[in-house]
């Protein structure tokens, strides 16, 4: 799966940025929240990004609250080229179905459906009309409507997309969810089923859970960003800071090279702990020059600086060059060849 000049395949992991509306209609606020992003090597950047009119009724107060967090026209396409100018992708998660179309005019590398609109159909159809790449996020949904969505993906022939596993507590009072209620397991129970990659929305408030989830088989990663918890904007107890997010980002990276290698391999400087931990072949007696070595002669000791344990066939029935004194380290010149 390709989104913009990232690829997701089984060597890597896709890191996205979650802005979450940190922003709150503020364009700088935006702008910063994509620096911030950038410095902390992850792949992509996503925004919620709705027109009121088409997103909440008029007589809601939800309407009043996005009305104020709409961009203009020249914002929208600033987002997606400022991005790109800070080579991490842009993903949208649109709220309207009116802003899809706008969103792919003005190259967005990809859409999420977001959960809230699993169950919406021309939020689905538009997303897959535009030929984009996408993630469908699978919060509070239960499994007759995750095949419902994924069924109606298909029937239109889009085979370019990809799940995000997840749960969203906040709503209930619950500020962060519990690392017991990830559902972590279900990841290959979805790439099995359905044969496509599958992420994870991490809505847990820990540094490490990304890695957890890469573990459990994740493909792609979603966290919140916030340049300060401090300013507790939305969702920001679930939110990573900078630093927190760079370092989170660098344990996936290298989870993932762990995983991906299938071969025994000596870590850098296991070689120097290997010479200090495993045994060598030591006289367990005075030998005198012109003797033959037997097995009473030897034992195994600390340091492993010497002839290995495991080749003991090297000394035994070898006749001594020279005196080798009690508990000393028998080494091969001391052996006649």
């Amino acid at each position: 799966m390709q989104i913009g000049k990232k690829q997701i395949n089984n060597k890597t992991t896709f890191f996205v940025a979650e802005e979450g509306q940190a922003n709150l209609g503020d364009f700088g606020y935006a702008l910063k929240m994509i620096d911030a992003a950038s410095e902390t090597g992850v792949d992509a950047i996503e925004f919620q990004l709705a027109y009121a009119d088409d997103f909440y009724i008029k007589s809601h107060e939800g309407h009043k609250i996005y009305k104020e967090r709409e961009f203009s026209e020249f914002e929208l396409k600033e987002l997606v080229k400022y991005s790109k100018d800070k080579n991490i992708e842009l993903i949208v998660a649109p709220l309207s179905v009116k802003m899809i179309g706008v969103m792919a005019k003005y190259g967005c590398s990809a859409f999420n459906i977001n959960a809230s609109d699993l169950v919406t159909p021309d939020i689905i159809d538009e997303v897959v009309d535009t030929g984009l790449p996408f993630f469908l996020s699978l919060l509070f949904a239960d499994e007759n409507e995750i095949e419902w969505a994924i069924d109606r993906i298909f029937k239109k022939g889009s085979p370019d997309f990809a799940l995000l596993l997840g749960q969203h507590t906040m709503g209930s009072g619950d500020h962060g969810l519990s690392v017991e209620h990830t559902n972590l397991g279900y990841i290959n129970t979805l790439k099995n089923k359905y044969n496509i990659p599958v992420g994870f929305i991490d809505h847990t408030s820990e540094i490490w859970m990304p890695s957890c989830a890469v573990v459990a088989g994740a493909d792609i990663i979603t966290k919140h960003l916030a340049i300060s918890r401090e300013l507790k904007g939305p969702d920001w107890h679930v939110c990573l800071e900078p630093d927190e997010m760079k370092k989170a980002v660098e344990w996936v990276r290298s989870i993932k090279r762990s995983i991906f290698c299938v071969e025994k391999r000596i870590a850098p400087g296991e070689n120097i702990d290997k010479s200090m931990m495993r045994r060598s072949i030591v006289s367990a007696r005075p030998i005198k020059k012109g003797s033959i070595i037997n097995r009473e002669d030897i034992c195994f000791k600390r340091p492993g600086s010497g002839i290995p344990a495991n080749r003991e066939r090297d000394a035994l029935g070898k006749c001594s060059s020279t005196d080798i004194e009690i508990d000393q380290i028998i080494k091969l010149e001391y052996l006649e060849k």
